[in-house]
């Protein structure tokens, strides 16, 4: 019996120092980058921050001061006597209502649009597509809207802008939910209806534990979405109590000049619901945009 030749290993390729080196300036480039972005985009933040804690004199120095002067809260005393965190709850709840109504409707209309057949129903779907625009606010659409919601009698009521806010909301709404429940199967579905399950509990105990990460990514979309919305809030409410605080905000800038200490203050206060939601919920963000969320 002959011996077994002696086995030969071929030499591990070695990355050239050339790839290496090109490798490392890409990483480089591309992370110089990512702090350039950083930079620009929280510069103004907390230059605006800074801004609202100085005070009358420190705001108009030259040249201007960035940790060189002494911290006050003034001008967020003189923004809560307006009675601007009073309206901050109102639009707090304002987007939740609104939330809640376009989880409500999106939901079901997204596993239609996915697991029924009907009649229109690609053109329907393409309309919603067509109308994503609409979830960054349609000022076009404001004069025929407060018409309609005037004759109504709907205009200065608490529940016309969570209407407003829904309706503007729903379509990203359901094109994220959509594509979320595409990638579930749907022998899931028929698995449950032969066990007695009806849709209506396909659609609770199948679909909805599956699309969680996309309805928090919806969630989250569509409270950014109204909580930032000016043009509605601005025109179909005039109660100082039913305001929503985008309006409030650019209040400070008056006819005779801007009060840039109230209104860093205000836009601060104004942001810090905003920071809290994606610095809680962001991972969940991120997994509802990453699991088929936004898929076709």
């Amino acid at each position: 019996m002959q011996p077994d030749a002696p086995r030969t290993f071929a030499p591990a390729p070695r990355v050239s120092v050339a790839r290496r080196s090109a490798t490392l300036s890409t990483q480089t480039l591309v992370l110089a980058l990512v702090v350039l972005l950083i930079v620009l985009n929280g510069l103004p933040f907390v230059w605006g921050v800074l801004t609202s804690m100085k005070s009358e004199q420190d705001l108009f120095r030259f040249p201007p001061a960035f940790f060189d002067f002494e911290p006050t809260l003034d001008n967020y005393r003189r923004v809560a006597a307006t009675g601007f965190l009073g309206n901050m709850l109102t639009s707090f709840a304002y987007c939740i209502v609104a939330v809640f109504f376009v989880l409500a409707i999106g939901l079901p209309a997204a596993y239609a649009f996915d697991r029924y057949q009907f009649p229109l129903r690609q053109p329907l779907f393409l309309l919603i597509v067509a109308s994503i625009p609409l979830s960054i606010g349609a000022a076009a659409l404001l004069i025929p809207t407060y018409i309609y919601f005037a004759r109504l009698g709907l205009t200065n009521t608490f529940f016309v802008l969570p209407m407003i806010y829904a309706a503007h909301q729903l379509p990203m709404t359901i094109w994220i939910l959509k594509g979320a429940i595409e990638s579930i199967p749907r022998e899931l579905d028929e698995a449950a209806i032969v066990d007695g399950v009806s849709r209506l509990g396909v659609l609770r105990h199948v679909v909805l534990p599956l699309s969680r990460p996309a309805l928090a990514a919806a969630s989250i979309l569509a409270f950014v979405g109204s909580w930032n919305e000016f043009v509605a809030g601005s025109v179909m409410v005039d109660s100082p109590g039913l305001k929503p605080i985008q309006p409030l905000v650019y209040s400070f800038i008056g006819f005779f000049g801007r009060e840039w200490g109230p209104l860093t203050a205000s836009a601060t206060l104004a942001m810090l619901p905003i920071l809290l939601i994606f610095i809680l919920f962001g991972r969940q963000f991120v997994a509802g945009l990453t699991k088929g969320a936004v898929k076709g």
